[in-house]
């Protein structure tokens, strides 16, 4: 940085600092005074000497104050003295402070310690033959007069009251370079050392304008470009793509300044090229070097993490004639653990895989490449270097998802728990420390249950008999990423409608796999073989039930068969058959062995759990009682035979779902 620069940026400090601290406070305080005993701006090594005119008491001054609070101002070495000798050049805040009035007592004002004579100026020099220079509308250039010393002797006096900015135009034989020197003199002080020439380089000189910086955002849509150049100079920006042609592409801002310039990225996947450029005072044309941003993309490989991005060439930038030629390139990448631990890789290619990386923390990346390159077509072979920044990318496996599980299935075992089998054919690579099991609630998954095999889950807080379940499964890998949800598995649900149909859920068990068919079961009461009622279609959903082969209660049941041939069961319904007694309308005890036992006949039989059977004859009196529904009459009573006529029964069952069953009726009997 040249001393120039230093100067503006000591400016351009402490002017922000005397904004700031004590030398703010408005209200609530006295306000000292002080003069200056002499000028106040000195050189190096001369002293500032000031006379106290604030009428306070304590009063103690600061030279080099820079914004503390008043409740630090003690701890700040301080002087009663009002003289003091500053030894750096630079603009400078005095602090004066005590107490008046019963109050504290502030007051501030600035002083600037000059190096040299040197004023602050700007040139254009170009074509080897014509030279502008400037002497600038600064802060630092409070000189009384200035002196020009050409090279070819001649001197040009600015007289004292000139308006600044001014601007001397010279025009010299044929030349690559020209030293000439600069003078700003005033009367006090007077013993600053002269500045040294400067050296002018005629084709460019070093005002040309240069691109020393180009710097992405962290989502890479903005870089900050850092400019340098002739600082009284108007600039247009152009950008383009790194794959679009062109020699001087279209402006993307037509008139910028030196310093930090803001510039939106179209496509942040692509490399983005930056030149700037006009036409000086003199007629020529000036163009900075062109520069292009590094875009980088940060995969994880396995357990490791991937940076690749388009690499930046040696020789002249790709698809463009603009002038510059590129002569080394150092590409460096910047890790580290939330701001803490950074890592440094030095000369990578564009696709480098961080081997030493511990895939359980989190990183972030930036790539840092150092280009050296050099303008075309002008003299001599200066080199500049000029730094790009890629955008910072952070990775946390946390965040990464491998590809889900697709290949499972549930059904529902005997007990109505549901029971998820799956099969982990997952391209994903690293291990697996852990499968996981959601339940599908609200549309929310829960998570019910963990392990660390492939083995199946089994799901014994849900009643399958109630309604359907769904669920998906998940893996976390040795790197704690853990996977994308499978599909939704879903049970079969199966259950009367308000028509005593048959009816199922039309939802898969099979996730993304399509239903084949499926099967309509019903159990034997004797042996509980299944029988296949029915084979239907996966669109459809209803099933009309036969009962008459069914004494106690139909047990029916869906198999679903998938295309490949998987198979998923729903939970098993079971529809009670309707109990129905019967007794014959006449029965002859004759003993011929046709008819003769009034006998209890019916449906469901097996159903009930408490029977009874009362016969009367015409009178009312009764002849037969019995609670075995098995137990027969064989029309006699008291050890006689009752006589042929009419009588009436009374039965009473009670059935195993608690329904209770009454029935009367007559018959005749024969002999």
């Amino acid at each position: 940085m040249n001393n120039l620069s230093k100067i503006i940026i000591l400016v351009l400090f402490s002017t922000t600092i005397f904004a700031q601290g004590v030398c703010d406070i408005a209200t609530g305080v006295e306000k000292g005074r002080f003069t200056f005993d002499g000028p106040s701006t000195v050189c190096i090594g001369q002293s500032i000497k000031l006379k106290d005119n604030s009428g306070g008491t304590g009063v103690r001054y600061i030279f080099g104050y820079t914004g503390q609070p008043a409740s630090q101002l003690s701890s700040i070495n301080s002087q009663t003295n009002l003289d003091y000798p500053f030894l750096a050049a630079g603009q400078y805040t005095v602090l004066q402070y005590g107490k008046k009035n019963g109050k504290d007592m502030y007051y501030c004002d600035v002083v600037y310690v000059r190096e040299n004579n040197k004023p602050d100026i700007s040139y254009e020099a170009c074509d080897n033959t014509r030279l502008t220079l400037t002497i600038r509308n600064s802060p630092i250039n409070n000189f009384d007069l200035y002196r020009i010393k050409w090279s070819d002797g001649s001197t040009d006096d600015v007289p004292i009251g000139t308006v600044l900015p001014y601007s001397v135009k010279k025009t010299f034989a044929s030349s690559s370079t020209q030293n000439i020197l600069v003078e700003g003199l005033y009367t006090i002080p007077n013993n600053c050392p002269a500045p040294q020439p400067i050296t002018v380089k005629m084709d460019r000189g070093d005002m040309f304008p240069r691109i020393e910086t180009v710097e992405l955002n962290e989502d890479g849509k903005q870089a900050t470009i850092g400019l340098t150049g002739n600082p009284d100079a108007d600039y247009f920006l152009s950008s383009r793509s790194i794959d679009q042609n062109g020699v001087i592409p279209s402006n993307t801002m037509p008139k910028v300044k030196i310093g930090s310039i803001k510039v939106a990225i179209p496509d942040p996947q692509k490399s983005q090229c930056f030149s700037v450029g006009r036409i000086g005072q003199g007629g020529c044309f000036e163009f900075s070097n062109e520069i292009c941003t590094i875009p980088f993309t940060l995969t994880p490989i396995n357990d490791k993490y991937q940076l690749t991005w388009q690499k930046i060439a040696t020789g002249k930038i790709q698809n463009t004639t603009v002038f510059t030629f590129i002569n080394q390139v150092n590409t460096q990448i910047i890790r580290d653990e939330n701001g803490l631990n950074k890592t440094t890789f030095n000369n990578v290619s564009n696709s480098y895989i961080d081997n030493t990386a511990n895939c359980n923390k989190k990183y972030c990346y930036t790539l840092l490449s150092k280009v050296t390159v050099s303008y075309a077509g002008y003299t001599g072979t200066d080199y500049i270097e000029i730094a790009t920044v890629s955008q910072k990318q952070c990775i946390d496996r946390k965040e990464i998802h491998p590809p889900a599980i697709m290949d499972g299935l549930v059904t529902v075992n005997p007990a109505n728990h549901v029971q998820l089998t799956f099969k982990d054919h997952s391209t994903w690579n690293l291990d697996r420390t852990l499968y996981r099991l959601y339940r599908i609630e609200d549309l929310h998954q829960k998570k019910i249950d963990s392990s660390t095999t492939t083995k199946p889950f089994l799901d014994t807080k849900v009643d399958a008999s109630e309604k359907s379940y769904c669920y998906k499964i998940s893996f976390v890998d040795k790197c704690g990423s853990e996977s994308d949800l499978s599909p939704a598995f879903c049970t079969i649900f199966l259950n009367e409608n308000s028509l005593k149909n048959l009816e199922w859920t039309n939802n898969t068990p099979f996730g993304n796999t399509a239903i084949k068919e499926l099967e309509v079961l019903s159990y034997n009461e004797q042996t509980n073989a299944t029988t296949i009622e029915t084979t239907k279609k996966a669109s459809e959903t209803i099933f009309v039930p036969v009962l008459d082969k069914f004494e106690e209660e139909a047990k029916f049941q869906v198999k679903t068969i998938s295309i490949d041939g998987e198979e998923s069961f729903s939970n098993i319904n079971i529809i009670p058959i309707t109990v129905k007694l019967f007794l014959p309308d006449a029965f002859t005890p004759n003993n011929d062995n046709i008819n003769d036992d009034l006998l209890v006949k019916g449906r469901a039989i097996r159903r009930i759990r408490e029977f009874k059977i009362q016969i009367y004859n015409r009178w009312g009196s009764p002849v037969f009682y019995s609670n075995d529904i098995n137990l027969l009459w064989d029309g006699t009573f008291q050890n006689f035979p009752a006589p042929s006529d009419i009588y009436t029964y009374k039965i009473y069952a009670k059935i195993n779902d608690g329904k209770e069953v009454n029935k009367t009726g007559k018959f005749l009997l024969l002999r």
